[in-house]
């Protein structure tokens, strides 16, 4: 059996790599290969199952049937590869017998073992070119982060930060082995962005030193040390160390002898001859973008591609002519796909440039004009006449039939190292003629859709840039010291740009045009939304002409559901939030989910839209602003509005639902929505709904407040309902907000009802903040409304928190005197729910004059209630009361028994989850004095 984890964990069944099943299966077999060859003791693999302390008591007996299963998906069924050790009769551990070459991660580690001994300088052959061999085969190894797909345990947590470890030291020593070869070009771009992630690394920072001064670039190399420096200095206080100090000198006085890697022995063998130098074969690449930042995974990406080609063709190191070595092998295809102005024709022929020395026979690239405005996309019987001429072929001699065109090209590529770049695809059908098939050269597509069905492609997702790669692109368009002299007003630029390659191409280009501008100019004229898109064109280049491309597909195509697109995508614009689901969108469209999914998908494959998972859909900033313009110009006036309307009802009435199931008992202002309700079955999936959609409904109170009335009601409506979600998780500053926004637009309808809920809900943030001047003051603004409007259950609610923000300012007596009114009117409109928190404050209240048993008696009453009603919440305030009580008594039993029965109810979803925590310090006294631990719960 083979094993792969440099990525997600998988097993070789003899036809290819699969994955394993259940999570629990993935980490017993992810710790058993962490510790590979070695008996891992029962007890630490329930620990690594379940967390220490945490397995269940059937956990021993679970661990044996995992085991078996994992012994099934090995075919092990003797138990030779899954080795049980005993101790007498009893299963003492788990080994599983692994050999280095079938183990990635083994296989890895003696990689980079052998290059580090072809670059021992004592050694008695050094080889530097052996060694950057060796290592480059062991990092192609990598397919993603360790483990990718295995729930955390220590052991894999910790392996996966010791590979982590070695990688980057495997790409030092290659770097270091390139730089002895005099492949200073080739590993520039990588160190600029490694030193740039680990900037305390000084060996990186010396490679990137001498890879630069032997680029000519001794002025860059000095402030590369002059940053580190500087660096150290700030946040260390250390100086960086010798060696590194000493080519700093070396570099300031020019040392001739930086200048070339040292002449290989006569003993060592170079790993290729140097390519050919005929000048046969076209040369078509367009010029590399100066200002190419980042990207440096998916390089890496396509250069491996072509390194486990080379290295599965023995004929390969002496770039032959391609004469039987290769045969039956595949052509190399690199599909690229990602949204428009997302860099893809950038990052190809960056990466063209990069490999063109490892195709001596020509580099053939053509626009295939997919998305170009203007134009229509090339046939690809006209490109293959533009490659056959450019291959030497008369023009009176090319085929005029695609398929006859196509295998004469296919002919005379075959047999050479040629690599051709399809640049702006419109589909897989343009491509597939246009594609060499000899195992020699190579192909990179780009197009907006990814081509899933391009046979034998790997296909790289282009997204935006990271935040730091997007500054880094601006800093080269722009100039480091005038982004870093703003560097607020740079990131603020990056960030309304969407870190769109594009659109910082742009906003660079207007700055580098406009020297005497400060950067907030720029970032003041992006900050204003509707206006940005104006703002981000410059010459030939605009972003929305860009989306233009993309949208008018969908807007001047013949498929049926091309309206359905189109209509999504505009009215997508109007939903706040990061993201939006499929309810939510079905309810947007007035669709049912089935064919809103479809639209939405032809989206996702158009790139307008993101699909992180089957149900969420997300758009990009800027498409969101293009979305907005056409939805304006192009929908019926009312309908965006309307639309917008059927999306927020969605939202409350399945926000009412979840948080009646999480609390059927509390009591809160319900006014029921019609909307389409996301189906929730119980209390589970109410916490998993609001949990995940908690962002969007923050975003959608904020927004909908400022809109309409209709809109505006609604906007209140949700902040009544997510209080009950936000208060029992103590989410104060995200209740403060939602309040206050609910508050004005409560004022600006004249909603005196709305007005004094959102101000007892606003005291809600100020308890939580312990602000309870503040939290008094609001409830007796809210008290006023309520005796305003004869709204008696609103009143006795206030009474209710003002009692308690009272006994918080030790006012104990007044709180007395307003809790008794408060119970007086739950009394009177027969309101149990009322009356259960009534009598626990005033249990508080007496607790607080030094009236213990009067207080217990409340608690107990209230207790009592609680669970005549089946009020969880309120019998496990009940219980930690009498429980504090007890202990303040010093009746550590008593007060641990009670305390012991509230902490299950805080681990119920939905519930108080701080008062967790509050309940385990109660207990502490009873324990210490007790010396006993805490109870079964």
């Amino acid at each position: 059996m083979r094993y792969r984890v440099l990525g997600a964990l998988e097993l070789w069944d003899g036809d290819g790599w699969t994955s394993l099943g259940p999570a629990k299966w993935r980490m017993l077999l992810a710790v058993l290969l962490c510790h590979a060859n070695r008996t891992v003791p029962a007890e630490r693999l329930l620990d690594e199952l379940w967390g220490e302390g945490q397995a269940p008591q059937s956990a021993a007996k679970l661990l044996q049937t995992y085991v078996s299963r994992l012994r099934q998906s090995l075919g092990d069924a003797s138990g030779g590869a899954l080795i049980t050790d005993k101790q007498g009769y009893k299963a003492h551990g788990y080994r599983l017998a692994v050999e280095a070459a079938d183990f990635d991660a083994h296989r890895f580690e003696q990689l980079v073992e052998e290059g580090r001994r072809g670059l021992d300088r004592e050694a008695e052959f050094p080889s530097p070119a052996r060694a950057a061999e060796r290592l480059r085969e062991a990092l192609v190894l990598w397919r993603g982060t360790p483990f990718a797909d295995v729930p955390p345990t220590p052991s894999v947590e910790a392996e996966t930060t010791r590979l982590g470890e070695l990688r980057l030291q495997a790409v030092d020593a290659r770097i270091d082995a390139d730089l002895r070869c005099g492949r200073h070009a080739d590993v520039l771009g990588e160190l600029e962005a490694l030193t740039a992630e680990h900037p305390y690394r000084e060996g990186l920072r010396g490679r990137l030193m001498l890879a630069l001064y032997r680029s000519g670039r001794q002025a860059d190399a000095l402030a590369a040390y002059r940053d580190l420096h500087r660096l150290l200095a700030e946040d260390l206080g250390v100086e960086p160390i010798p060696p590194l100090q000493r080519l700093q000198q070396r570099i300031l006085t020019a040392d001739a002898s930086l200048l070339a890697p040292p002449a290989p022995r006569k003993e060592e063998r170079p790993a290729a001859p140097a390519p050919r130098a005929a000048a046969r074969g076209p040369r078509q690449l367009p010029p590399a973008s100066q200002a190419f930042t980042g990207r440096h995974g998916e390089v890496a990406v396509i250069r491996a591609l072509l390194d486990q080609r080379d290295q599965s063709d023995p004929g390969a190191e002496g770039g032959g002519d391609g004469d039987g070595g290769g045969a039956g092998r595949p052509v190399v295809i690199a599909a690229i796909d990602g949204t428009g102005g997302v860099g893809k024709s950038t990052l190809a022929i960056h990466a063209a440039h990069q490999l063109a020395d490892r195709f001596p026979d020509g580099q053939l690239y053509v626009d295939l004009h997919g998305t170009t405005a203007g134009l229509s996309a090339l046939e690809p019987a006209e490109v293959l006449g533009r490659f056959l001429r450019a291959l030497g072929v008369d023009g009176s001699s090319v085929p005029g039939d695609t398929d006859e065109a196509s295998a004469q090209f296919r002919s005379l590529v075959a047999g050479r190292r040629m690599l051709v770049i399809l640049d702006n695809a419109a589909g897989v059908d343009q491509v597939r003629p246009l594609l060499p098939a000899g195992p020699d050269c190579a192909a990179l597509v780009t197009s907006r859709e990814m081509l899933t069905t391009l046979e034998g492609a790997t296909h790289l997702h282009l997204d935006v840039l990271p935040h730091d790669q997007a500054v880094a692109l601006l800093e080269r368009i722009v100039g480091v010291e005038r982004v870093r002299a703003e560097r607020e007003e740079a990131e603020a630029i990056t960030r309304l740009c969407g870190r769109l390659p594009l659109a910082l191409r742009i906003a660079g280009a207007r700055l580098a045009a406009r020297p005497a501008w400060p950067l907030r100019t720029l970032a003041s004229k992006l900050a204003d939304a509707r206006g940005r898109l104006d703002e981000l064109r410059f010459g030939d280049l605009a972003v929305r002409t860009s989306f233009e491309v993309s949208y008018d597909a969908f807007r001047l195509g013949g498929r049926s559901d091309d309206a359905d697109a189109v209509r999504a995508f505009r009215l997508l614009s109007t939903v706040p939030g990061q993201d939006v689901s499929l309810p939510v969108a079905a309810a947007l469209l007035d669709h049912p989910a089935d064919r809103t999914e479809n639209a939405l998908e032809r989206l996702v494959d158009a790139q307008l839209l993101e699909s992180p998972d089957s149900v969420r859909y997300h758009m990009h900033d800027l498409l969101r602003l293009f979305a907005s313009e056409r939805a304006e110009q192009e929908e019926p006036e009312a309908e965006p509005a309307a639309a917008l309307e059927r999306a927020m009802s969605a939202y409350v009435a399945t926000t009412q639902r979840a948080v009646t199931l999480l609390d059927p008992h509390r009591p809160w202002p319900r006014h029921p929505v019609e909307g389409a309700e996301v189906p929730l079955r119980d209390r589970n999936e109410a916490e998993a709904w609001l949990k995940a959609e908690s962002g969007n409904l923050l975003a959608a109170v904020a927004h909908a407040v400022t809109q309409s009335d209709a809109l505006a009601r609604l906007g209140i409506r949700l902040a009544q309902a997510l209080q009950w979600f936000l208060y029992p998780r103590a989410h104060a500053q995200d209740l403060q907000t939602i309040n206050e926004l609910a508050i004005g637009a409560a004022r600006r309808l004249g909603d005196l009802e709305s007005q004094a809920w959102a101000l007892d809900h606003l005291a809600g943030a100020h308890w939580l903040r312990h602000s309870y001047e503040e939290m008094r003051t609001t409830l007796e603004s809210a008290l006023e409304i309520w005796r305003a409007i004869g709204h008696q259950r609103g009143e006795q609610r206030s009474l209710c928190n003002l009692a308690d923000a009272l006994t918080e300012l030790g006012r104990f007596e007044e709180a007395i005197e307003v809790q008794r009114r408060q119970l007086a009117l739950a009394r009177d409109t027969g309101d149990v729910a009322a009356e259960v928190i009534g009598l626990g404050n005033l249990g508080r209240a007496h607790r607080g004059l030094g009236r213990p048993e009067d207080a217990l008696t409340y608690f107990k009453e209230s207790l009592e209630q609680a669970r005549r009603t089946g009020d969880v919440h309120h019998q496990g305030f009940a219980m930690y009361e009498i429980g504090i009580t007890y202990m303040e008594q010093g009746k550590f039993p008593e007060g641990r028994a009670h305390l012991d029965e509230a902490l299950p109810v805080w681990q119920r979803p939905g519930m108080y989850e701080s008062w967790r925590g509050h309940t385990w310090s109660g207990l502490f006294p009873a324990c210490m004095t007790l010396q006993i631990g805490p109870g079964p719960h």
